[in-house]
C-alpha cells in the first residue's frame, strides 16, 4: 500500500480514467474517520485543476442516518443526477452545530468531481465511479486525529460511529472494490 502522500502518479491515474457519470471522471475517497481522505481529497483537487468536492459530512443528517437508504438517495437526486445531465451540482448542508440542514451549496461544473467520506464508497454509486480510492491508517491513530480536529466532546459519538462504519465497510466490500489502496499514515 502506497502512501498518498509519496504517490505522484494518482492525479496521472484520475486524468486517465474514462468518464462514467455523463461526462464527468467521479473519483471516490472512502476509508475510516481520521484516516486523511479530506487532505487527499483537497490535494487531488488541486492536482486536477480545482475540481470541486463533495464532503459527505455536508450530507449526512447527523450521526444516525449516516448509512440508510436515504444517503443514497440524496447523493442520486443531489450530485449524480445532475452530473448525468451536465449540470452543476447542488446540496444542502447539513449544519452540525443546529442539528439541521441549513444552506444550499452550488459547485461549478467540471470534468472531474470528487466524493470523499465515509459511505462514498457505497455499493449503489459505483457504476457511476471511474475510480474508487481507500485509504486507511493503523486503528490507533484514526480516533486520535478525529477528537483533535473535532474535540474530545465527540468521543462517544465517534465509538459508536467507529463501529457502524466498520460494518458499512464490510457490507459494501469497500476496501476490496476500490481500485486504488493508499496508507494515510502519515497525511500532512
Amino acid at each position: 500500500m502506497t502512501d498518498w502522500y509519496y504517490a505522484p502518479n494518482i492525479a496521472s491515474a484520475l486524468r486517465a480514467s474514462e468518464p462514467k457519470c455523463g461526462s464527468t471522471t467521479l473519483i471516490t475517497i472512502d476509508g475510516p474517520s481520521g484516516s486523511g481522505k479530506t487532505e487527499l481529497a483537497r490535494k487531488l483537487s488541486f492536482e486536477l485543476d480545482n475540481a470541486p468536492v463533495v464532503h459527505m459530512d455536508d450530507l449526512y443528517e447527523g450521526w444516525t442516518h449516516a448509512f440508510e437508504p436515504v444517503m443514497t438517495e440524496r447523493i442520486m437526486a443531489w450530485i449524480i443526477t445532475p452530473l448525468l445531465s451536465g449540470l452543476p451540482i447542488h446540496h444542502l448542508c447539513y449544519d452540525w452545530a443546529e442539528k439541521k440542514f441549513n444552506d444550499w451549496r452550488t459547485l461549478p461544473s467540471s470534468p472531474f468531481v470528487i466524493i470523499e467520506g465515509v459511505g462514498a464508497g457505497t455499493t449503489a454509486l459505483r457504476k457511476y465511479v471511474s475510480q474508487s480510492i481507500w485509504i486507511e491508517a493503523d486503528e490507533e491513530l484514526l480516533l486520535d486525529r478525529v477528537l483533535q480536529r473535532d474535540g474530545e466532546v465527540i468521543r462517544d459519538e465517534m465509538l459508536i460511529w467507529k463501529s457502524r462504519e466498520a460494518s458499512y465497510f464490510e457490507l459494501h466490500n469497500v476496501k476490496q472494490s476500490a481500485m486504488i489502496h493508499l496508507s494515510g499514515q502519515t497525511h500532512k
